[in-house]
């Protein structure tokens, strides 16, 4: 595996060898196996007597051995790992396929990054993601200018104003993720 650091460390790549690949099927195929034995006990839990049940869930037991690296899910998980960094990890809704991918190979190109950090990090690279690391730090090094939006009409301005604090501490710890970022990675 060869990691090719980025400046935005959201577009941050990594290059795969066949062991990468190895460790991914052996990670899903796993993951597979857990799910399996757990609908199966949650089936011998629900009916004991359900033989159908069980039999339906053990026949998907080849299925999982038969996987290769070339098995389309499985090729599907190794081209997560060319996605951007987007999801829980940046404070969004939804699981990030990259983390997934990440994970499965026992890597973290955000280590240490919080996810409403994360957001303003990669916010901090503007909306096309292209500034430099400079300017991404700059951005993150000055304090916030917090306006209460409409999305805040819900919320009186005294509850408003007592997120700013937390707001400050995020975007503080942001701003000295991304330095020891730029330094560890030498940009």
């Amino acid at each position: 595996m060869k990691i090719n650091w980025n400046q935005n460390p959201f577009w941050t790549t990594i290059d795969l060898d066949e062991r990468d690949k190895q460790m991914i099927l052996l990670a899903h195929q796993n993951e597979r196996y857990s799910d399996l034995l757990c609908n199966l006990d949650l089936r011998l839990k629900d009916d004991p007597l359900d033989l159908e049940g069980v039999e339906e869930i053990v026949d998907n037991w080849g299925e999982i051995c038969d996987l290769t690296v070339n098995s389309p899910e499985v090729q599907g998980i190794i081209e997560y790992i060319k996605y951007q960094h987007g999801g829980d990890c940046t404070c969004t809704p939804y699981s990030c396929i990259r983390c997934i991918a990440e994970d499965m190979l026992g890597v973290d190109t955000l280590e240490g990054l919080e996810k409403h950090s994360a957001h303003k990090v990669q916010g901090a690279f503007g909306e096309d993601g292209k500034r430099t690391i400079d300017e991404a730090i700059e951005v993150l090094s000055a304090p916030g200018e917090y306006v209460k939006g409409d999305a805040w009409n819900t919320v009186t301005l005294e509850d408003y104003e007592k997120q700013i604090p937390r707001w400050e501490r995020e975007r503080q710890a942001a701003a000295n993720w991304l330095k020891v970022y730029k330094e560890r990675h030498g940009f």
